[in-house]
């Protein structure tokens, strides 16, 4: 499927919002989506299809903060998963990413989605972490982290541990 990436305006926000619907069980608000738009270190962008220019198929948006970006929320219609949306979006996040010259990527999974578990997987992210309850009583989220600069030996950059 040929993709139409273009920045997410006010405008988006009804197929934003039935994607974000049909996607999380704890779905995003309008304000949330609309709060974001504002922020200067967000990056929200949304996905068409290249051959009406006018369905929406997905959307990510991400914060650009210093040596770190954090992915907050990816979704790609149900109809058009696994056609390569998911991928598209989220090298984009990790092309910004290299751009800004940013350490690391990391984001939050729901435990019991494994189909964007294996995505980010594919894209070279790795497990460092649970945080309990972050979607609601007994939904975990999985942290995952991929780390773009390297030391000299090829090792991660050495952080402090957060708990």
């Amino acid at each position: 499927m040929q993709l139409v990436i273009e920045p997410m305006t006010a405008a988006d926000l009804p197929e934003v919002m039935e994607i974000e619907r049909l996607s999380f069980s704890s779905p995003w608000s309008q304000g949330l989506f609309l709060h974001e738009l504002k922020v200067p270190f967000s990056r929200v962008r949304v996905a068409r299809r290249a051959h009406d220019g006018r369905k929406l198929v997905g959307y990510v948006c991400w914060w650009v903060v210093g040596p770190e970006v954090h992915l907050l929320n990816l979704a790609v219609h149900p109809d058009c998963r696994r056609g390569g949306v998911g991928r598209v979006l989220l090298q984009l996040v990790l092309d910004d990413a290299r751009t800004h010259n940013a350490e690391s990527v990391s984001l939050e999974v729901q435990r019991d989605n494994v189909a964007a578990q294996n995505l980010y997987r594919l894209h070279g992210f790795n497990q460092n972490g649970v945080r309990r309850h972050y979607y609601g009583r007994g939904q975990d989220a999985i942290i995952m982290t991929r780390w773009l600069a390297v030391r000299g030996d090829g090792a991660a950059p050495v952080r402090n541990k957060v708990s």
